[in-house]
């Protein structure tokens, strides 16, 4: 009875702070990014817990005790990187020494064996993508605590150590209770972050339901330009204007029903998306059309527009539309670029995604600025109503891809597009 309630002891202080991890940082109001404080905190975290499994090993026998200290090496490598799992693992061979410094080259030598097989394990098998998720943890967790094993194995019979049934069965046991705590941790895990990730596309949902009443900005955003061109007509059925100013305020008149005629489109296609017939498209062909459309607008700002597309870029995606979301982006872009320069625009496959960047070097953007983009009538800009930036979200979400942005005040903006390989 022993036995149990000491793995049971190990498998509260292994989730509670998993559970207490999501339930103050993921889910917070702001997402929390995994930067250098999250991955110390996380190692802090996994730390301890090495420590305490360490300290309450859930079977022993004569010169060895069966403990999960795996586990939290293992959480530490998977969601929160080398460097993390690395500082839990100097934590392991470091307190392996204070328990019993008889047995420190031993614990250092099977730590230092068994790094690269975790760390070659997760490079060659890109977890992350794969279904499920629980499935490459628990066998990784399985796997470790066999080579573990077979190592002490070795050891023993190096030491002249005798090796009988019950080693093995308590050998086999240890293999089996660490798949089985590892399938636990990942499954609570991964079921947190489901519930998440559906809770925000409830909200995302809840936020377009309301459609509805933003009806009442686009006809706030439409009454400006129609208000400037009935005043301009207004003055061109005077007879006294002169011809060079009927010529600009006719000018000015078709600028302002374009503005509206283009709040008009952005808001149909965001409001009522249609269908849209997906085929293969090479994104490196449509740089050139890209280009054409754009270099003239690009010009009269003192912007050259670069663009370096590998070639064979196939996507499965809709001809227009994809044109539609670059030259939304790229525009902005331009429109960022108060003192000209050069708007980079490239394209290149990584894996089994097409990865196109556009980058320019304007007036960029805070994160509190980033984390609005693409929300109902956000935009940056003096004149813009944001539907813009709605649609190419739209566009590229329905494409199965994603758009992620990187911007710093004064230094520019890059959006960062992937989508999956044709």
């Amino acid at each position: 009875m022993n036995v149990l309630d000491n793995l049971l002891l190990n498998m509260l202080v292994l989730t509670v702070p998993i559970l207490l991890y999501h339930i103050f940082l993921l889910e917070s109001p702001r997402s929390v990014p995994l930067n250098w404080t999250g991955r110390i905190f996380n190692g802090f975290i996994c730390s301890l817990a090495v420590i305490f499994c360490m300290s309450h090993p859930f079977f022993t026998m004569p010169g060895n005790d069966f403990d999960l200290r795996i586990i939290p090496v293992l959480a530490a490598f998977l969601y929160s990187g080398i460097y993390t799992g690395l500082m839990t693992s100097a934590v392991a061979v470091t307190y392996s020494y204070y328990l019993n410094s008889t047995d420190f080259i031993w614990s250092l030598a099977s730590t230092a064996l068994l790094i690269p097989f975790i760390l070659a394990f997760i490079a060659l098998s890109n977890w992350k993508h794969l279904a499920p998720k629980v499935m490459f943890p628990s066998l990784l967790a399985f796997m470790s605590a066999l080579a573990t094993f077979c190592l002490t194995t070795v050891y023993r019979i190096g030491s002249d150590v005798s090796i009988d049934t019950g080693f093995l069965f308590y050998g086999s046991l240890f293999c089996l209770v660490h798949m089985l705590s590892m399938w636990l941790l990942t499954f609570l895990i991964e079921r947190i972050r489901e519930n998440m990730i559906m809770r925000q596309e409830v909200q995302r949902s809840e936020k377009l339901n309301v459609l509805s009443e933003l009806a009442a900005s686009v006809a706030h955003e439409i009454r400006n330009p129609m208000t400037v061109a009935r005043g301009f007509m207004q003055i061109l059925s005077q007879s006294e204007v002169s011809e060079e100013k009927k010529r600009i305020y006719t000018t000015m008149v078709i600028e302002e029903i374009d503005r509206a005629q283009n709040i008009i489109s952005d808001y149909l296609s965001f409001a009522k998306p249609q269908a849209e017939k997906l085929e293969q498209l090479d994104v490196s062909s449509l740089s050139q059309r890209l280009s054409n459309l754009l270099n003239p607008y690009a010009s009269l700002r003192g912007i050259e527009i670069s663009i370096h597309m590998e070639p064979s870029l196939f996507i499965k995606a809709n001809n227009e539309k994809m044109i539609q979301c670059l030259v939304n982006l790229t525009k902005n872009g331009i429109e960022a670029m108060h003192g000209g320069g050069i708007l980079e625009i490239s394209g290149y496959k990584q894996r089994s995604k097409i990865i196109l960047q556009i980058k320019d070097n304007g007036i960029g953007m805070t994160a509190e600025q980033i984390d609005r983009l693409g929300t109902p009538f956000y935009s940056t800009k003096e004149k813009g109503t944001g539907l813009g930036m709605m649609v190419s979200y739209r566009i590229i979400k329905n494409f199965g891809g994603d758009i992620e942005v990187t911007s710093h005040p004064d230094k520019g903006t890059c959006f960062t597009i992937s989508l999956p390989v044709a």
